[in-house]
């Protein structure tokens, strides 16, 4: 991986309209950009790849370069050890250091790892920081596409040099496509090997800069056109622009409400097994107090924003609790009697709304959806309603 790729205007304009419009929803690292971070995970660059982890924008890598990458640590440690265990005994050799002392000083400092070890655990431990997901070749490569980039010379692979070593890298592209094939969207890979440029350059979901900081300032410059969307619209609810949006939203909780997994919570003098009936939505308000949504971004694709709004909204519902207590003699529950208990409450919930057009004077609301979500109601106190039947009966 000697050769660099340029990073032209033009090039760098398309992946941000590309990031802009959506088109472009992860980002991958070839293992020559570790390489030139001198393989510091949790320093520089590298380090802010951690900004992914629960992030919508997705960081993958496939599995070949995360073998790379700890094949290289294995063995820069390994020369590293080399060079710390011969210094140690020549430090021991004039100041008369015993060998007890030599081995708990490599002990403290090595950690009782091999070289191999340690990469593998300063690889795990980096991907875990980082939220990335792994693609594995066996998932996602297709042999027949490899065998037709290698022995027609398509790229990575070049007409001249040691072919062997460009599998690794048709490998790794090859699986990031299909990756991206598979999930509808594209990827911001980042590189500095010609070759991959330009397999890059003809594929239909690979976009290739060849600098990490670079990449990371397009994407945060996506995030931030993606809050200008939101902040327009939201000054636009605010202006009154979108009476019906309430209306819309609350005909949509009311539709799903269902997705909300209720917890019936009550005070009883009894065990009691609650069994939810009915919620009915009465009403549903924005959290602020100037008439915005509060909108934040969760997606933008083809021309359309789907825009997360926290909302409070007023509800009615019921539950059935079936009362028992516990038999003294042979230790079985016994039914004593239930009730259907109604309760009020009101409490916060997500709904997710798409804007068509958002960039224009005008975004047009396609559509709302709760979020799924868990939320307890307290029902208060509650105990066996016997209406005119005696407790006491055979019944019971």
């Amino acid at each position: 991986m000697t050769e660099q790729v340029a990073d032209l205007p033009d090039q760098r304009q398309q992946i941000k309209s590309k990031l802009l419009d959506g088109t472009i929803s992860a980002i991958s690292v070839d293992t020559c950009i570790f390489s030139r971070a001198g393989y510091r995970l949790d320093q520089g660059n590298l380090r802010r790849l951690e900004q992914f982890k629960g992030n919508a924008f997705r960081l993958i890598f496939s599995e070949v370069t995360l073998r790379e990458v700890m094949r290289h640590i294995a063995a820069h440690s390994e020369e590293e050890k080399t060079k710390f265990l011969t210094g140690l005994r020549g430090i021991a050799k004039f100041w008369s250091v015993d060998t007890a002392k030599q081995t708990a000083v490599s002990n403290d400092l090595l950690q009782g790892l091999d070289p191999k070890e340690l990469a593998k655990k300063r690889v795990k431990d980096f991907i875990t920081r980082c939220g990335a997901n792994i693609v594995e070749a066996k998932n996602a490569l297709d042999v027949s596409d490899l065998l037709k980039c290698h022995f027609e010379t398509l790229p990575p692979f070049e007409a001249s040099g040691d072919k062997k070593a460009e599998f690794p890298d048709a490998i790794t592209l090859l699986s990031l496509e299909s990756w991206a094939k598979k999930e509808n969207t594209s990827v911001l890979f980042v590189t500095t090997d010609k070759g991959c440029a330009r397999y890059c350059e003809q594929s239909p979901c690979l976009f290739a800069v060849d600098d990490l900081g670079s990449a990371l300032t397009l994407i945060q410059e996506r995030d931030a056109h993606r809050a200008q969307m939101c902040a327009a619209i939201d000054q636009q609810i605010a202006l009154g622009k979108y009476p019906n949006l309430l209306n819309t939203i609350e005909s949509a909780v009311a539709e799903d409400i269902w997705s909300i997994d209720w917890i019936p919570e009550a005070d009883a003098a009894f065990y009691y097994d609650p069994e939810m009936q009915d919620v009915e939505v009465i009403g549903v308000s924005f959290l602020s107090n100037n008439g915005s949504a509060g909108l934040q971004a969760v997606d933008y694709c083809d021309g359309a924003l789907v825009a997360r709004a926290t909302i409070s909204i007023e509800i009615e519902a019921s539950c059935n609790f079936t009362f028992s207590v516990k038999d003294g003699i042979d230790k079985d529950m016994v039914c004593v009697g239930g009730a259907e208990v109604s309760a009020k409450d009101t409490l916060n919930v997500d709904v997710l709304i798409t804007f068509l057009e958002p960039d224009g004077d005008e975004p047009e609301i396609a559509g709302a959806e709760l979020v799924p979500a868990r939320r307890s109601i307290d029902f208060g106190s509650v105990w066996p309603d016997y209406g005119d039947e005696d407790p006491n009966s055979e019944h019971y």
